[in-house]
């Protein structure tokens, strides 16, 4: 009895328990079926339908799925908001349809001596072993907001890494706080500064070069122009994050602290934020015969 119950157990298990479809992924450069770790094995037990996870890593044209079972075929185009984030350049053969633009904000706290917002912009997700591209990347236009008012900065992705570092300088007015605030009872805290808003575009190039402001205002009704990205084009904006202005902090009282007979270190007396810039004074005392002396 129990070698028939055995026998049985052993034909059920040769029985496929889900649907035996074979897929597979068409006009990908490099992509993958994945397994969950945690995966329920009943998803799939069923002859009715089946799911499958995969992840497309590199590609030049748009993407499609084929499942295959026994005689019969399907195939289905891989929707192109999966692959990309919206308002990024249309598919083309240049780049890699997963490619991107990634920000970096040097510094959130600007002050009116110096004056300049810095924001790097790099390029993830393209072929590296791809060099012709190199002169083909998009220019970056930067827009900073503060009211009604508008202040710009633009930079060209070039080289290996497809980087720049875009810059532009807010309007002296602006970092004079405010003496209403809409919506608030009281006036703002000069220490919280004012809050700019920075956002960015990308614009195809035809040359190679960052186009003009008149190019780049023609450029959001301009359609139908075979360029390097398929058609002259210019992305949405896309915010970048925010900064505050402040004005010119008043100079930290300063701690005298003698070192020997001839040398002493005036240093701030109260304790400084990560990343402020320190002012450190060496001095010589009175009646000092020291004449040269070396700072290490």
């Amino acid at each position: 009895a129990d070698c028939r119950v055995l026998e049985g157990l052993q034909r059920y298990s040769s029985i496929p328990t889900y649907l035996p479809v074979n897929y597979q992924v068409l006009n990908a450069d490099l992509a993958f079926f994945l397994k969950e770790a945690n995966q329920d094995f009943m998803r799939n037990s069923s002859l009715m339908s089946r799911t499958e996870s995969f992840f497309i890593y590199q590609a030049r044209s748009l993407p499609s799925v084929n499942a295959s079972y026994g005689p019969l075929s399907v195939e289905q185009p891989v929707p192109l908001e999966l692959l990309q984030s919206p308002g990024t350049f249309p598919v083309s053969s240049v780049f890699t349809v997963n490619w991107k633009v990634q920000t970096f904000l040097m510094n959130t706290r600007i002050h009116l001596a110096k004056p300049k917002v810095q924001v790097l912009f790099y390029i993830a997700g393209r072929d590296w072993d791809d060099y012709s591209a190199i002169d083909k990347f998009p220019c970056v236009h930067m827009f900073a907001f503060h009211e009604t008012q508008e202040v710009r900065g633009t930079c060209q992705l070039k080289g290996e890494l497809g980087l720049c570092v875009a810059e532009l300088e807010p309007l002296a007015s602006w970092f004079s706080p405010p003496s209403i605030v809409p919506g608030r009872q009281r006036n703002l805290e000069v220490s919280e500064g004012t809050a700019v808003e920075l956002y960015y575009m990308l614009q195809s190039t035809e040359t190679g070069e960052c186009h003009s402001e008149e190019a780049r205002k023609e450029s959001f009704i301009r359609s139908g122009q075979e360029g390097m990205f398929g058609s002259y084009i210019s992305t949405p904006l896309k915010r970048i994050g925010g900064v505050r202005l402040y004005q010119n902090p008043t100079p930290p009282p300063l701690a005298e602290h003698r070192l020997d007979n001839n040398f002493m270190v005036m240093v701030p007396a109260v304790p400084m934020r990560q990343r402020e810039t320190v002012s450190a004074f060496i001095t010589v005392l009175a009646f000092s015969p020291v004449e040269i002396f070396t700072l290490r």
